[in-house]
């Protein structure tokens, strides 16, 4: 592992908990793909929406395990007059996770979850859009954060 890589949790869920998007790299029977979504992360469950049908929720609904990234504080840098000096500062995590739909409680719970997050606060949700939306839980396997100064 890097020097700059870490596997506490603390970190980890650090960079999750403030990523705006995650990233996640799907491996279907047309190949692999990422796609970027909205979620909000329960101790080492990420939850996310999706539409009822399509390739990411038919992914997902499939139980493959998938991979996942997400960064934070990401900041280009120039420390001197050559190319080789130009980079960027930033904190990441990158997984892999296993998938389920969640249903029921689980289902509203994450819906609402993820409001809180992207919103601050806890607004009612409409009941015609919670029957239209699939929602996954993706049990973390293995992640790491990495700083980048």
């Amino acid at each position: 592992m890097k020097q700059d890589t870490t596997t506490d949790k603390r970190a980890v869920y650090d960079v999750l908990d403030r990523a705006d998007v995650l990233w996640l790299a799907i491996c279907d029977d047309q190949g692999p793909y990422s796609v970027p979504v909205n979620f909000a992360r329960e101790e080492d469950l990420l939850v996310l929406h999706s539409s009822l049908r399509g390739r990411k929720a038919d992914a997902l609904r499939s139980g493959t395990v998938v991979g996942f990234s997400a960064a934070v504080d990401i900041e280009a840098r120039m420390e001197g007059e050559l190319a080789c000096k130009l980079g960027y500062s930033f904190r990441s995590v990158s997984g892999t996770a296993a998938p389920g739909e969640l249903s029921g409680d689980a289902h509203r719970n994450a819906l609402r979850a993820i409001t809180i997050k992207y919103s601050g606060r806890d607004l009612p949700l409409d009941d015609r859009a919670v029957r239209a939306t699939a929602v996954f839980g993706l049990r973390i396997r293995s992640a790491s954060a990495r700083t980048k100064e």
